[in-house]
């Protein structure tokens, strides 16, 4: 109904079969036993509150779950740092370890070295008196 003169006179429907708002610039018509507003521009029903809130919804279990695969991603590269670094320290350790053992493989072959240049000396004392 619209008001006119004093009085609420009712709406012809359009072609359509809907109640054009000339205040709301929507046609209004009935869709599922709900009173529906169609743009008549785009010839799309808006949607209800219902239909936002869902979308919203929606939109924001999307951005949760990109936000959790983001979260997932970051934690694997920092566990996939954390394995190189283990394998850079165990890689340091068993240089210094290479490192210790060739100085005692040296320190051996000096005091080896020395040894036999004292059996020298000794030998060549008794040879000698």
């Amino acid at each position: 109904y619209r008001l006119r003169a004093g009085r609420y006179r009712p709406i012809a429907a359009n072609a359509a079969g809907r109640l054009p708002s000339g205040v709301l610039g929507l046609d209004l018509h009935v869709r599922d036993g709900q009173l529906r507003f169609r743009d008549p521009v785009t010839d799309e029903d808006l949607r209800t509150l219902g239909e936002s809130e869902d979308r919203a919804d929606a939109a924001e279990r999307g951005r949760m779950a990109e936000r959790n695969r983001a979260g997932a991603a970051e934690n694997r590269a920092d566990a996939a740092e954390n394995r190189a670094n283990v394998a850079e320290n165990r890689a340091s350790v068993a240089e210094d370890e290479r490192d210790a053992a060739e100085r005692g493989r040296m320190a051996e072959k000096d005091r080896a070295d020395a040894a036999e240049r004292e059996l020298a000396r000794l030998r060549s004392r008794l040879g000698g008196s």
